[in-house]
């Protein structure tokens, strides 16, 4: 008995003997005219409205529109005499959910009431899900380094054109997933799918099947039932193709000609299916040189580098490593109900020392490990010891081992400042390789933290 059901008729016999039929299943509230039925509308907050479409003065279709403006997506039934299609069919246009003919069987009432509430349920279930993706995928969670920045302008400026194709380049981990997403549930398409295919995880011959689907009998092999492509999956959203430089000539030849026309056929088919899909491609792979070495298509190269956006490594994006890093804070602590709230000085040092040859998928996988296994509320520099693998190891020696008492991020910067400078002799170029980061990055440390008198 939690649905509340408003039942609006302007004949009291009829709302008595509907409001019997929902006595004992749900909360019942009944209403004898359009004005009456917006007002218990908006005091009552009903789930369900069942509505007549022949009321006087102000009619069902008239209180059906004024619901709409009232509530996004009122779940409303409509009621009609015999024969009343055209009202019917222009209810359905205004958002009804169904309708019932009069007189309603009580068996049907209740039956079309379950359905009505499940569709309820699924729709609200999906909007939880699309805020979760949007604020998961928000463009403030990118980073706030100035070239992230200006990608993530760019990328503002892209997700208002769905038929433009956006490239998206940068090493393994740094982000081209989220940023992909990002760009997705901030567009006018967030409400439709995103499907994601990874060119490089399928074998060369599926590729054009598993893009363009395939009709009954296509291929030896095929599905007696033939089968639906990611293209069509991802109508009205956004369709993700993950590890571009991998996909065979022949399938680039085919991505071509629907990028150029939006329209392709399935396999076996003879049925022109138009496009409505956003393109997105990644890779990791340089496809410049994949195109001079005739691994990639000239022209289907040009087409998808419209719009490029290259991500630069986590370890170029110092200033980012600490807002990420609380973000993933805070991710896990939700997830695995835990209440870290800080990190040690010792432990940003070390983070922002780190090389990351895993980027920002390795900080996450890093924090989510910490924020499983370890108790308390700090990160510690200790909680970090899965970081000391055989690759780091070679720069270990250069990175000062900080006490993690009364020391603060900047003096942990400039020792480690001082210790590389030392490490290398006074030279900066191999002061900065120690410390993994680009030389002009080192030279504004050493005038930022005033260090130039100390190291000479």
């Amino acid at each position: 008995m939690d649905s509340k059901i408003l039942i609006v008729d302007d004949d009291r016999s009829i709302r008595k003997a509907l409001s019997l039929a929902l006595a004992g299943r749900h909360h019942v509230a009944a209403a004898k005219n359009g004005l009456e039925a917006l007002d218990l509308f908006k005091r009552e907050e009903p789930d369900v409205v069942l509505l007549d479409v022949g009321l006087p003065g102000l009619d069902g279709v008239g209180v059906l529109k004024r619901l709409t403006a009232i509530s996004p997506e009122p779940t409303v039934i409509m009621a009609t005499a015999v024969g009343d299609v055209k009202t019917v069919v222009k209810a359905i246009k205004h958002g009804a959910y169904d309708y019932l003919v009069k007189p309603i069987d009580s068996q049907e009432l209740l039956l079309t009431i379950t359905r009505a509430l499940e569709n309820r349920r699924l729709k609200k279930q999906i909007r939880t899900i699309h805020k979760t993706c949007v604020d998961r995928y928000s463009f403030d969670l990118i980073g706030n380094y100035a070239e992230m920045q200006n990608i993530v302008d760019i990328a503002k400026k892209a997700s208002r054109s769905p038929d433009t194709p956006i490239l998206i380049t940068g090493e393994s981990g740094v982000g081209k997933g989220v940023l992909a997403k990002a760009t997705h549930y901030n567009s006018r398409e967030a409400a439709g799918p995103f499907v994601t295919i990874n060119c490089g995880a399928i074998a060369k011959e599926l590729v054009e099947s598993e893009l363009f689907g395939y009709e009954r009998g296509a291929y030896t092999g095929a599905s007696t039932e033939g089968r639906v492509g990611r293209f069509e999956e991802a109508a009205g959203g956004t369709l993700f193709l993950d590890e571009i430089g991998a996909m065979p000539l022949a399938a680039q030849v085919k991505l071509l000609a629907v990028l150029e026309d939006r329209t392709f056929y399935r396999i076996g088919g003879g049925k022109q299916i138009n496009v409505s899909a956003r393109i997105i491609a990644a890779t990791n792979s340089d496809l410049d040189q994949a195109v001079e070495q005739g691994d990639f298509r000239t022209d289907l190269f040009f087409r998808l580098n419209v719009v490029r956006l290259d991500l630069p490594p986590l370890r170029e994006r110092e200033e980012d490593i600490v807002l990420l890093t609380r973000h993933f804070i805070k991710q896990y602590n939700q997830k695995f109900g835990k209440n870290f709230t800080d990190l040690t000085p010792g432990a940003l040092a070390f983070l922002s020392a780190y090389h990351w040859p895993g980027n920002v998928r390795e900080l996450r996988n890093t924090i989510e490990r910490i924020i499983l296994i370890e108790t308390g509320t700090t990160i510690k520099r200790e909680h970090l010891r899965i970081l000391n693998t055989a690759d780091q190891k070679k720069n270990a020696a250069h990175i000062p081992q900080l006490s993690e008492n009364g020391l603060d991020y900047n003096e942990a910067t400039k020792n480690l400042i001082r210790e590389a400078m030392k490490t290398a002799g006074g030279n900066v170029s191999e002061a900065a390789r120690l410390m993994n980061m680009p030389s002009h990055k080192l030279r504004y440390r050493i005038k930022k933290y005033g260090l130039g008198r100390q190291l000479h």
